[in-house]
């Protein structure tokens, strides 16, 4: 079981297997995120099992793309009683990109101020 700690981190990616034992690597960046988006995705954290297909479907597509749901689905109820947290992981996933670029990282790192700070004309 996993601690508070990594509870509260947002995984990079996620290696699935099928039962044949064959590795798929789960991930977003902007271009997925983008794309899903495009597509009429909207992540709601409230109807999550709704947007389940297009979740999971979207975090195959960075590195399997060629794939299809009906391949995918095979994997993911093969993932059984584990498919809810991984949900939950995804959920994060897809939102890490959008929130890297608009600089919320969730680090409590110190802030790093510009050299050279963006200028307001009016």
């Amino acid at each position: 079981m996993a601690n508070k700690a990594e509870n509260q981190r947002i995984p990079k990616s996620i290696t699935i297997y099928d039962e044949e034992g064959n590795a798929y690597v789960l991930e977003f960046n902007r271009k997925t995120v983008l794309s899903m988006q495009n597509n009429g995705f909207v992540l709601n954290l409230d109807q999550l099992y709704k947007t389940t297909r297009e979740l999971v479907s979207g975090a195959f597509r960075m590195h399997h793309n060629w794939m299809r749901w009906e391949q995918i689905e095979k994997i993911w109820i093969y993932q059984g009683d584990k498919r809810g947290e991984l949900l939950g992981y995804l959920a994060n996933m897809f939102s890490k990109p959008a929130l890297d670029l608009m600089g919320d990282s969730g680090d409590e790192g110190e802030a790093v101020e510009p050299e050279h700070p963006f200028e307001i004309n009016w």
